[in-house]
C-alpha cells in the first residue's frame, strides 16, 4: 500500500507540475556553469601577541592579522581569472587574469605577488612563522617604506611555464615597481626574472633577481641616501632550496612531512646595500602536531651596520586541512645601530588561529 500510494503521488505531481520555461532552463543552465567554474575560498589569522623588551615597556594585545576572500574562475580551459581582497586593509589585493595554453607557456596580466624569491610566493597559510615572512623577504618585496608596504605585489604583465616535465619552472615579469592599486609613478619598469629546479620532486632550487626603479613615497631611517619622491635603482637577488621528506599535497592536516627551506637574498636602494639570509623548518611529531623553528638574519643597512636576528622556535597543530592553532616564542636580537631605531634587545609570545576554506 505505501508503494502505491508512494507512486500514484509521483505520479500526480509530474502531471500536476507545470513545465520548466525557457527562462527558467537558462537560469539553472548559467547556476549550474557558475558552481561548475567558479571557486571561492577564504581564510582568517587572528592572534595574541605579547612583546617584552628587555629595557623599556612591556605589551600585549588580542591583533587580527589578516580575513581574506579569493575567487578563481575557469572562464574557459585556457582562460583563467582570480580575484582576493583583504578585509583588514580593505583593498583588493590580487586580479589577474591568465591566458593558458600549456603548460609550458602561461601569460598573466594584473597585480599579484611578484615572483622574486622562493618564499614571496608562498601563501601565509602555510608559512612556518606566524610573523609570517622572513626579514629579508618581507623588507625586499615590500616592507622597506620607501616603497609604500605593497605586501609582495605588482602590477604587470608575468610569463611563466614548467618545463622538462615538471623539473623546471621559469618566469619573466615586467611590474610597475611600487605600490599596489595605483598608477607607476616613474614609468619606468622593474623586470624579474626566476628558475627553478626540481632534480627530484620533493626537491627545488630556486635563483631569481630584479632590476629596476622605484619612486619613493616617503622618507625612510634606514636609508638616508633616498629622499621622498626620488626615483632610485631597486635591485635584488635571492638564491635558495627546499627540501621535503616526501612528496605532498595541499592537505596539511592529513598529509605532512618534514621540511626545510633556506636563500640568501640581498638588495641595493640607491646607495645602501641589504642582506639577508634565514632557515625555516617544521617537523611532525605527533599526529597533526608540528615543531617549528626559524633562524633569521638580516641586515638592513651594510654601512650603517642594522643588524637583526630573530631566533624562533614553535607549535602548530592542524586541526582540519588548512585550519590550524599556532604557538611560538622568538628572542630578537639587535646591533647597536638598529637598537636606536627598533628598540633594545625583546622577547615576543605569539599565538594564532587560522580558519580557511
Amino acid at each position: 500500500m505505501a508503494v502505491a500510494l508512494l507512486t500514484a503521488t509521483t505520479l500526480w505531481a509530474e502531471t500536476t507540475s507545470p513545465p520548466e520555461t525557457n527562462e527558467e532552463k537558462d537560469l539553472k543552465y548559467w547556476a549550474n556553469a557558475v558552481a561548475s567554474r567558479v571557486k571561492v575560498t577564504g581564510y582568517a589569522q587572528a592572534g595574541y601577541t605579547a612583546t617584552m623588551p628587555e629595557e623599556g615597556k612591556n605589551t600585549n594585545t588580542f591583533d587580527m592579522k589578516r580575513a581574506v576572500l579569493m575567487v578563481a574562475a575557469d572562464i574557459t580551459p585556457q582562460f583563467y581569472a582570480f580575484f582576493m581582497h583583504e578585509f583588514k586593509t580593505k583593498e583588493m589585493q590580487e586580479y589577474y587574469l591568465e591566458y593558458r595554453p600549456s603548460k609550458e607557456f602561461r601569460m598573466r596580466f594584473g597585480q599579484s605577488k611578484i615572483e622574486f624569491s622562493m618564499e614571496n610566493p608562498i601563501s601565509p597559510t602555510v608559512l612556518e612563522s606566524i610573523g609570517p615572512m622572513s626579514q629579508a623577504v618581507g623588507w625586499l618585496c615590500g616592507g622597506d617604506p620607501l616603497m609604500g608596504n605593497p605586501s609582495g605585489r605588482d602590477m604587470g604583465l608575468m610569463i611563466y611555464g614548467d618545463l622538462f616535465k615538471g623539473k623546471m619552472r621559469y618566469v619573466l615579469e615586467a611590474v610597475n615597481g611600487g605600490t599596489t592599486n595605483t598608477a607607476d609613478r616613474d614609468n619606468k619598469k622593474n623586470l624579474i626574472a626566476k628558475l627553478e629546479f626540481k632534480p627530484v620532486p620533493n626537491f627545488r632550487l630556486s635563483a631569481s633577481g630584479q632590476l629596476g626603479y622605484c619612486t619613493a613615497v616617503t622618507n625612510s631611517v634606514y636609508n638616508t641616501s633616498v629622499v621622498e619622491g626620488e626615483t632610485y635603482k631597486q635591485n635584488r637577488y635571492a638564491a635558495g632550496f627546499e627540501w621535503k621528506s616526501k612528496v605532498t599535497g595541499t592537505d596539511y592536516h592529513k598529509n605532512r612531512c618534514v621540511t626545510l627551506r633556506s636563500e640568501v637574498l640581498g638588495g641595493k636602494d640607491g646607495d645602501c646595500n641589504s642582506f639577508g639570509i634565514y632557515a625555516a623548518t617544521s617537523i611532525p611529531v605527533y599526529k597533526g602536531l608540528d615543531i617549528v623553528a626559524m633562524a633569521d638574519y638580516m641586515n638592513y643597512n651594510t654601512d650603517n651596520g642594522l643588524k637583526k636576528t630573530n631566533l624562533m622556535a614553535g607549535l602548530q597543530y592542524w586541526i582540519f586541512k588548512k585550519c590550524r592553532l599556532q604557538a611560538q616564542y622568538t628572542y630578537s636580537l639587535r646591533s647597536d645601530a638598529m637598537k636606536a631605531i627598533q628598540g633594545d634587545n625583546q622577547s615576543i609570545i605569539q599565538t594564532q588561529i587560522q580558519v580557511a576554506f
